[in-house]
């Protein structure tokens, strides 16, 4: 009889069990750090994180009214010679693209490092966080 029950509800929890879904998710990919003052070549262009302009983001350990935002420049050099500077301001919302060309787009995902409020951040150790995505 205990037998019995035990199938029974092995059968009703199996009845309720459901597959996986099998989709397939096209992850982002952190491609490279371009940091302050450097060139970092990323697939057919040069990234360079110019200069920041402004970095109002909260620090971590504090509690903010606003969230902040980071304001930089940066420098696109593509293969063919050709330069571009913009004026980007990361926190506000999605970035566009600063690069496309052909099936190449290159996206800045952040500014790093996070502003603490134990430490001052040295111009030098600023970064760009950038995607590239075909």
């Amino acid at each position: 009889m205990k037998t019995y029950y035990l199938v029974a509800i092995l059968f009703l929890f199996s009845a309720f069990a459901k597959a996986q879904d099998s989709t397939t998710v096209e992850v982002p990919r952190i491609y490279a750090k371009a940091f302050q003052g450097e060139s970092t070549y990323i697939e057919g262009a040069t990234v360079r994180l110019v200069k920041v302009l402004e970095d109002s983001r909260c620090p971590k350990g504090v509690d903010c009214i606003w969230a902040g935002n980071a304001k930089v420049a940066v420098e696109i050099i593509s293969e063919s010679g050709k330069k571009i500077t913009k004026e980007i301001t990361l926190g506000g919302g999605p970035v566009a693209p600063i690069y496309l060309q052909d099936d190449l787009k290159v996206l800045i995902k952040g500014l790093a490092p996070y502003p603490s409020s134990l430490s001052k951040i040295k111009a030098s150790d600023y970064y760009l966080q950038v995607e590239v995505s075909n």
